[in-house]
């Protein structure tokens, strides 16, 4: 299926988090991505993490017909007129730094652009959702791991932290940061697998006032109906977020994955702090009968066409926020200030 749109626009998927092989690359090419944020750690050590950026390292020089590595929005969209699918490395927890600030430049060396502070739970640099809502980024260690991806141009993700690790992220930085992957809580309700999860209305808009994004998702248990949910019901949530928010500040992050065995969830969900999850594992939630891969990116931009968005706001919510806040970002902090007032 093909988009009517007269101009097809740079598609941005803020977060996948597949088993990297290259049938997932030929499904971005197939879907027309542009550009990928891929989950190279959850609760790896920095040992551990460097192995996994050798494997991706490899999958890109023998994928190269496909796929690239980004550090920066010009890489993005150089990489995309190619008709290739940009890669930007990412992690969804601030483990592989453990506790040496020095680490998160090496990782932006390596390539790492985006960091979420935590994943779920309570570490050294702030509170995850599972926690109590109280808990926030730590005063220390926290603020300093932010002021140093601010200094080099590592975006800060808040996807799965606490509302007070928001906030306090969203104040601390003196960069914009992104919700890379969630809902309005407003809008989904809380009947789902994975109710805290999403945010609730006034973050989302303290993240759009201080220029952040949030890439809403296809995930089956942060959507409303889980599996269930409509194509429809996912435009409503868009319109309504852009509502909320403006439409500068809505982008995409499916929160896809694909390749991995069920035992993997276990991984993801207790890590090695626990033998369980904390929340109950049901397994994998099959992906809506609209979105079985990024293949079926085209019925999502044509849905959006079709419900009266105009070219310009399907362009930004495809991918054009997030090249804005991806080219703001990735650059160090003292070349960004030059940058602007040139």
């Amino acid at each position: 299926m093909t988009t009517s749109l007269a101009r097809k626009p740079l598609l941005i998927d803020a977060l996948q988090y597949n088993k990297p092989e290259r049938a997932r690359f030929k499904e971005w090419r197939d879907g027309g991505v542009g550009c990928v944020h891929v989950t190279l750690a959850i609760w790896e050590n920095a040992r551990e993490t460097l192995a996994v950026i050798g494997e991706w390292n490899r999958l890109l020089e023998h994928n190269a017909d496909l796929v690239a590595l980004a550090t920066s929005g010009e890489d993005i969209q150089r990489i995309a007129a190619s008709g290739r699918t940009a890669i930007v490395y990412g992690f969804q927890d601030t483990s592989p730094f453990e506790d040496d600030i020095e680490l998160v430049e090496i990782f932006y060396q390596l390539g790492v652009r985006i960091a979420q502070l935590t994943y779920n739970v309570q570490n050294r640099v702030a509170s995850g959702c599972w926690e109590p809502d109280e808990n926030g980024v730590s005063k220390f260690f926290g603020r300093n791991v932010i002021n140093e991806m601010n200094r080099l141009g590592m975006l800060v993700d808040v996807s799965h932290c606490t509302e007070r690790s928001c906030f306090d992220a969203i104040e601390y930085s003196s960069r914009p940061i992104a919700v890379t992957h969630a809902n309005p809580s407003e809008f989904v309700g809380t009947d789902i697998e994975l109710n805290r999860r999403n945010k609730s209305t006034p973050l989302i808009k303290r993240l759009a006032e201080r220029g952040g994004v949030i890439g809403l998702s296809m995930y089956p248990k942060i959507m409303r109906d889980g599996s269930n949910c409509t194509l429809d019901t996912f435009l409503d949530m868009t319109a309504w977020t852009v509502d909320l928010v403006g439409v500068d500040a809505v982008g995409l992050g499916t929160d896809y994955y694909d390749g991995w065995p069920e035992s993997e969830i276990k991984w993801w969900r207790a890590g090695r702090w626990s033998r369980e999850s904390a929340i109950p594992i049901k397994g994998f939630s099959a992906w809506p009968s609209w979105f079985q891969s990024s293949v079926d990116f085209p019925k999502i931009l044509e849905g959006m066409a079709k419900r009266g968005f105009s070219e310009d706001e399907i362009a930004k919510i495809a991918g054009g926020n997030w090249l804005r806040l991806f080219d703001e970002s990735f650059a160090p902090q003292q070349v960004q200030a030059e940058a602007s007032a040139a």
